[in-house]
């Protein structure tokens, strides 16, 4: 008898262990479910504070710079895409959701605004690209257009930008053109073409090409130091290499507009000048 109740008793106190258990269980589900829907809005609200930006090869590490600075003294994180201009563009026209286009050209961001594409009255010019002729190792090929050496054996390929796709490319084929050397080159199998400003400057750094038409920027990187030959071309020598921003549509938030007021502000106009590009006046 005493082990019948006593075996009553453990299956009492094991059904109220169960229940305790249980209804600790549902508690702490409770409790997290408020926990997230407590957090979730702040999470949101963080995440929000961020720029997306679609950005040409040639200025992403002018950008880069600016938005490192921006992001430091804000605690807006900018999110940077880089590539050649024509493809940025063509993503954009496909939805890509970005904040923000600096273009390579103006013919882009011209495009997209009428296209309805942008907001409107944000398009404006934000740098002068300028082009120049790099040697990494002029011991065995100068960077000279002057005094061409097409004879040189250790000259195998010239390398230059896609014209379709990247306006520094249309610039190199002008230049070329100018000292009467684009034709010889091409009729000689040696140039040879980046995607964009960016390639074009790795086939020359990596050795591909011993010669490179590339944006002065490259070569004057305060964050990578650039040994070789650096030869000026005269800007008048290629159509301007004016580049272009633009807000794109619906995209124009407090935090857009804060962050373009720090990109044209005095001392972010220096650090662009230190990066190789001109500033544009009247900003």
């Amino acid at each position: 008898m005493k082990r019948g109740l006593q075996l009553k008793s453990l299956k009492a106190r094991l059904n109220s262990y169960r229940l305790v258990k249980l209804a600790s269980i549902k508690t702490m589900f409770f409790i997290v479910l408020a926990t997230l829907s407590f957090i979730s809005p702040q999470a949101n609200a963080v995440e929000e504070k961020s720029i997306h930006i679609a950005v040409a090869a040639n200025f992403l590490a002018t950008l880069r710079a600016i938005s490192s600075e921006f992001t430091y003294e804000t605690g807006i994180e900018v999110h940077l895409s880089s590539g050649a201009t024509g493809m940025l563009a063509a993503q954009i026209q496909r939805g890509a959701p970005f904040d923000l286009f600096f273009s390579a050209d103006q013919k882009r961001p011209k495009m997209l605004e009428q296209k309805g594409l942008t907001e409107p009255g944000t398009r404006f010019d934000y740098v002068k690209g300028q082009l120049v002729l790099w040697s990494p190792n002029p011991a065995r090929v100068r960077a000279d257009l002057t005094n061409f050496d097409l004879s040189n054996e250790n000259l195998r390929f010239v390398a230059i930008a896609n014209p379709k796709t990247a306006p520094y490319g249309v610039a190199a084929i002008e230049v070329l053109k100018h000292y009467g050397l684009y034709d010889k080159l091409k009729r000689q199998g040696k140039l040879v073409q980046g995607s964009n400003i960016g390639k074009t400057f790795h086939y020359v750094m990596t050795g591909s090409a011993q010669l490179g038409l590339v944006a002065k920027s490259y070569v004057v990187n305060p964050e990578h130091v650039t040994h070789g030959d650096v030869f000026d071309i005269d800007s008048k020598l290629y159509p301007p290499l004016l580049q272009q921003a633009v807000v794109l549509k619906g995209r124009k938030s407090a935090e857009v507009e804060q962050f373009l007021s720090f990109f044209k502000s005095p001392r972010m106009q220096g650090l662009i000048e230190e990066y190789g590009y001109a500033v544009v006046d009247n900003l």
